[in-house]
Order: C-alpha cells, then sequence, then structure tokens
C-alpha cells in the first residue's frame, strides 16, 4: 500500500509497530537458472518476513538483481532490491527503479558496493557516478515524481528505501556522520555486514542513539573453519574472532578430510554460534531485528529462526 510518496510495505509494517523483524537473503544464480531463486525461497519464506536480493556481491556476476527480486516476489515472499552505485550510473539507477516498481518490488536498499577487485573480474571498471548516499535522494526524487532533471514522471514509483552500515569500520567518526548523510537521504531501515563481535555493534550504536535508526542486523553462519578463514582474508568488512573459528577446528579435529563428515561435525558448530550471536545481539535497544545470511546454506535459516525462539513471524 502507498500514502501518498510513503510505501507500505510488510517489512516497514512490522518496524513500524515495533516487531523484531527477521529478514534473510537468496544467492542468485551465475547463469539464467531461474528456478534456483524460487528452491531458495521456498526454504526461507515462512522464516523470514522479507528476501534480500544481492547485487553481483564481490563484484562476481550474477543474474540481475531486479530480475532476482522480481522472480522472489513471484514466489510468494516479500523481496528486499539491493542496488549497487559501482555498476550503474544515474541514468541506468533510474531506469531500474522504474522497472523495480512496475514490478512490484517496495523495498529498495542502497550499497556502493565492493570494489571489483575483490571478485573474480577484477579488471572491470567501477562506475560510481554516484554513491549510494545520492542514489538515496535520487530514489527520494523519484519519489516525488520528479526524476534527475527535474522532469515530470510518467508514472511515479514509491519504495521503502535502506541502506547499511558497518560497526568495524574506522575511524567510527567518518562513518557516524556517513550515516547521518544516509538518513537525511531518505534510508527507513539499515541492515549491517556479518556480526560476530557484538561489542562493537553496541558501541557504534550508543553513539547514534540519537538517531533512532531502525537497525537489522547481519548473522551470517558459519559451516566451517575454512569459510570462517575466507571470510577474514577476502570480504571486505567481515571479522571472525579466533576463538571462534577454534571452535570448528575443535570439532572437525581427529576426523579424515571427507568434506561431508568435516561439515557434518562443524555446522552444528556454526548454528550454535549463529544463535548466541542472536541471543546476544536482540539485548541491544537499538536493533531491530537479524538478517540470517545462510551463504549457500539456506536450511540453517529454518533451523535457526525456530531456535532462536523468532518463529511463527508475524502476519
Amino acid at each position: 500500500m502507498e500514502t501518498g510518496n510513503v510505501c507500505r510495505t510488510n517489512l516497514s509494517t512490522l518496524l513500524e509497530d515495533g516487531e523484531f523483524v527477521v529478514t534473510s537473503e537468496v544467492g542468485l544464480p551465475r547463469g539464467s537458472d531461474a528456478g534456483i531463486v524460487s528452491e531458495t525461497v521456498a526454504k526461507v519464506k515462512d522464516f523470514c518476513d522479507a528476501v534480500n536480493v544481492p547485487d553481483n556481491p564481490m563484484g562476481n556476476p550474477s543474474m540481475s538483481s531486479t530480475v532476482g527480486a522480481h522472480f522472489v516476489h513471484q514466489a510468494g515472499a516479500e523481496p528486499i532490491l539491493q542496488m549497487c552505485t559501482r555498476d550503474r550510473n544515474r541514468i541506468a539507477i533510474q531506469s531500474e527503479l522504474f522497472a523495480a516498481y512496475a514490478l512490484g518490488i517496495r523495498n529498495v536498499l542502497f550499497i556502493s558496493g565492493d570494489h571489483s577487485r575483490h571478485g573474480m573480474e577484477k579488471q572491470a571498471k567501477c562506475v560510481y557516478d554516484i554513491n549510494s548516499v545520492q542514489a538515496l535522494s535520487l530514489a527520494r526524487s523519484l519519489m516525488s515524481g520528479f526524476d534527475a532533471l527535474g522532469e515530470e514522471l510518467e508514472g511515479t514509483p514509491c519504495f521503502f528505501l535502506g541502506s547499511t552500515f558497518n560497526p568495524y569500520e574506522e575511524p567510527v567518526e567518518a562513518h557516524i556522520i556517513r550515516t547521518e548523510e544516509k538518513l537525511a537521504a531518505g534510508a527507513k531501515f539499515f541492515q549491517t555486514q556479518g556480526v560476530f563481535e557484538v561489542p562493537p555493534l553496541s558501541g557504534f550504536l550508543s553513539r547514534v542513539q540519537h538517531l533512532n535508526l531502525s537497525v537489522i542486523a547481519g548473522v551470517i553462519p558459519l559451516q566451517s573453519p575454512e569459510m570462517a578463514r575466507f571470510m577474514n582474508d577476502f570480504v571486505p568488512g567481515i571479522v571472525v574472532p579466533s576463538e571462534m573459528i577454534k571452535r570448528l577446528d575443535d570439532a572437525a579435529e581427529g576426523l579424515e578430510e571427507d568434506e561431508e563428515e568435516l561439515l557434518r561435525a562443524t555446522m552444528p558448530v556454526g548454528i550454535e554460534i549463529a544463535l548466541e550471536t542472536i541471543e546476544e545481539i536482540r539485548s541491544i535497544d537499538a536493533v531491530r531485528g537479524v538478517h540470517i545470511m545462510g551463504v549457500g546454506w539456506a536450511e540453517c535459516v529454518e533451523e535457526i529462526v525456530r531456535r532462536a525462539g523468532l518463529y511463527p513471524r508475524p502476519k
């Protein structure tokens, strides 16, 4: 439902009502198999309130996030379309937003995106015509019925806009200013990168308490010690503490190098760590929900949500 230029979605309604929300995500295929999207949605849709659709994470090409969000919508879940300014100029951003609204997509989350040097296409040129703050302002302009040049639109889109912040980023003062700018530009909710050490998140939120942010904290269930080390080495903004990696190592100790056997031993530990993290996160008043990123492991969402006491989800 849209009221004026304020868009009400399931996500926005739950946040407004003070519910502790749960979001998840679907990994889009590096190809054209739309069935992968619907299969993943079927595993998570009953255990979350909305589903993120990533936009070429780490600069690795995958199915268009706008098209992916459309398939999520068709599969019966509410999508959160991620839109990355790394790969689009202001013309393309406007075009994608027009298309997204026409396809029934109402939640849009803007990110600047990891530089392409972090992904497989290291020679790809990043666009960065505008940043995520400017993209939020542009989307808000479209929601008033006018494009970037002030020309009246043929149909006015309406979105529930969001963005991200990283509580581990230094210097903290600069990141606080950036968060304030995103809020002023139109962001109504914020998701974080995966949280493993909760005190930095709590400390950051205590410093922005005056902003009254709606924060959905990211949680990434760890499948193995190798996954944890990979994220520390190659995923910007992720910090997995050494003691968590040791717990995963200990679970695999003495086992033969059979991948399935190792995962059967380490994945339950990853779920326990995720549950402990969620419990600690829920003690922070400013956190309004969790974003469970089951990277290549959508099945974990149901178990985590049930065991965390977050099921059933409000309708």
